[in-house]
């Protein structure tokens, strides 16, 4: 091996040199008159270069200057992979790393070989204020003294607020200019007071329920729409009922005359013209009710009687034909109604307004309830 020195223009180089750490390389060096030392083949600009100029360190796939560190390039995917001491090898590991930066798939890895994945963010104090936590499934946002204000993940939750903080979620439409402003939030929770603002600032606030077998992309379809511009609440169901107890649930099926009977409980009708009737029993038929009053979930023996609105009722046309207007009373046919004939004796005994026909015998049919 020959060595130059070449004292006028400051350089040292070697055609062959031997460098042992772990393993033998062979090639070339050269160190220039401008703080230049490069190793390797010398006609392909080196394998490693070492720059005293401008501070950097450069090989064929990685570049490291002005505290920037670029790796990968000319077909060759540039990752950095970390692990843990009980590796036992670099060149052939034993195991897999637990921090893999893969710039081929933009994918950063953290955690395994028995190693939860964490990432940390602190603030300028070097206070922990953003956890990532792979184990606990989580993202935990702490407040100066360290205390969860905000968690999401964890059996699929989002919990916003506590330790003094109110949990507040603003939403804004995209005509927003100030993520910051609230006032320009057209949906907003607010947990300090347990409240939702929908609507404003341009927005009409809607809130639409559907059934579990309703398409919630049509809003015909909606079971409850509550309409912030108009102020209306729209039902899709029909009548307004009330839940009554009732002696035998088994004998008040939907659409059976009820009356009132012993302690207030009801029972199904069974003479004509009866002043103690008191509704019909809700559900039959095409018609559910829109709104139920005084439902208790531990009342077992409830019923919804419809109270006012459209319901189907059972009637009886044996005694006269029942045209659509005609006034409803009940008759001797336990749970039946049937058309008014003596307007005195029905004084205080009417049920509602025939909707429907019935020529003969006993069926179902719409009324309008109206008790009178």
């Amino acid at each position: 091996m020959s060595v130059n020195i070449n004292e006028e223009i400051g350089r040292v180089s070697a055609e062959e040199f031997f460098v042992s750490v772990g393993n033998i390389v062979r090639g070339s060096f050269r160190a220039a008159e401008n703080g230049l030392l490069t190793i390797g083949s010398v006609l392909s600009n080196g394998f490693l270069s070492l720059n005293g100029e401008d501070g950097s360190i450069t090989g064929r796939k990685f570049l490291l200057r002005q505290a920037l560190l670029r790796m990968g390039a000319n077909g060759d995917d540039g990752d950095i992979l970390l692990y843990r001491g009980s590796n036992t090898s670099i060149e052939e590991p034993s195991e897999d790393p637990t921090v893999h930066i893969d710039s081929n798939r933009a994918n950063i890895s953290v955690g395994g070989q028995g190693a939860d994945g964490e990432i940390v963010l602190r603030d300028g104090s070097r206070r922990n204020r953003v956890f990532l936590d792979a184990d606990s499934q989580r993202l935990e946002i702490r407040d100066n003294s360290g205390d969860i204000i905000s968690m999401i993940g964890g059996d699929a939750n989002v919990r916003v607020g506590t330790n003094g903080r109110s949990g507040n979620a603003y939403f804004y439409p995209a005509n927003a200019t100030d993520i910051f402003d609230n006032g320009q939030a057209t949906i907003r929770l607010d947990g300090n007071g347990g409240n939702i603002w929908v609507g404003g600032n341009g927005m009409d606030g809607d809130i639409v329920l559907f059934a579990s077998n309703g398409d919630n992309s049509t809003l015909d379809q909606a079971t409850i729409h509550m309409n912030g511009d108009s102020g209306d609440i729209v039902l899709q169901n029909a009548d307004c009922a009330e839940d009554f107890e009732v002696e035998i649930l088994e004998a008040a099926e939907p659409g059976t005359v009820m009356i009132i009977g012993d302690g207030s409980r009801l029972k199904p009708s069974n003479q004509a013209y009866d002043r103690r009737v008191a509704g019909i029993v809700a559900g039959a038929g095409q018609y559910r009710p829109g709104i139920i009053l005084g439902r208790n979930s531990r009342n077992k023996n409830a019923l919804p009687i419809a109270l006012m609105g459209r319901v189907s009722c059972k009637v009886d046309a044996s005694n006269s034909a029942i045209q659509v207007g005609d006034l409803l009373t009940t008759s001797s046919t336990p749970g039946y109604a049937m058309k008014v004939t003596d307007r005195d004796q029905a004084f205080g005994t009417v049920i509602g307004k025939a909707l429907g026909e019935l020529n003969s015998g006993t069926g179902m049919i719409p009324v309008l309830v109206a008790l009178q």
